[in-house]
């Protein structure tokens, strides 16, 4: 149920406005000297004709299972005895297709970290941990839920390795007895768990009005 996988950095955008890595030092995003040395310039060669080869394999996730989209209705239902188990149905279907709808718009490439690579070179537009996150909430915020709240989780913020993913709660409820629904981590798969279990040490950012709703 619960996935893994190396952390990342990103910005929310509504906390900041520069553009980070997402994990990877920065020179070897734009600051590398491809002139030292042969050898080095073969290497840059053969590392763009991977980037020209792997931009084209682009990755969609499989269609969840109807017991893993039960598992985590449940899980949204046991938050409180107020939340309703139609909102709850509802958000667990769509945080599974979602995210497998992003993929296909974003043109995932796995792992995460190389996806990042790409939007940070300009191979991609889109699919920092951040605009996951954007994306989804757009969509959630036009279900108008009653008993859910969404909240914005990021952990090791200002770092280069921070990461901001959704969390779900029940309304009113303290952030840490939330859900974090992550689609980045897996590319397009959802990892889902306890704010507190997660291997991420999250806390809760500011939630900005999200700009538009990905689907209709």
């Amino acid at each position: 149920m619960y996935g893994d996988a190396p952390a990342v950095a990103g910005e929310h955008a509504g906390l900041g406005t520069k553009r980070l890595t997402c994990g990877m030092p920065a020179t070897l995003v734009t600051g590398m000297n491809w002139d030292l040395y042969p050898l080095r310039r073969l290497a840059a060669m053969l590392a763009m004709l991977a980037v020209v080869v792997l931009t084209g394999c682009a990755h969609t996730p499989r269609i969840a299972r109807p017991a893993e989209v039960h598992r985590l209705q449940q899980a949204l239902v046991s938050l409180h005895p107020d939340v309703h188990e139609e909102e709850a149905d509802r958000v667990a279907q769509a945080a599974y297709e979602l995210p497998r709808a992003l993929a296909e718009q974003y043109r995932v490439v796995r792992p995460a970290l190389f996806h990042n690579f790409l939007v940070n070179t300009g191979h991609r537009e889109r699919g920092l941990c951040y605009e996951w996150a954007e994306d989804m909430l757009a969509e959630f915020e036009t279900f108008e839920l009653q008993s859910l709240e969404l909240r914005w989780g990021i952990a090791r913020a200002e770092t280069s390795r921070e990461h901001n993913s959704l969390v779900v709660t029940a309304r009113g409820q303290p952030f840490e007895q939330g859900i974090v629904l992550d689609a980045w981590r897996r590319g397009g798969w959802l990892v889902w768990a306890p704010v507190p279990l997660d291997r991420y040490p999250w806390v809760e950012g500011e939630l900005y009005p999200a700009p538009v709703a990905v689907t209709q």
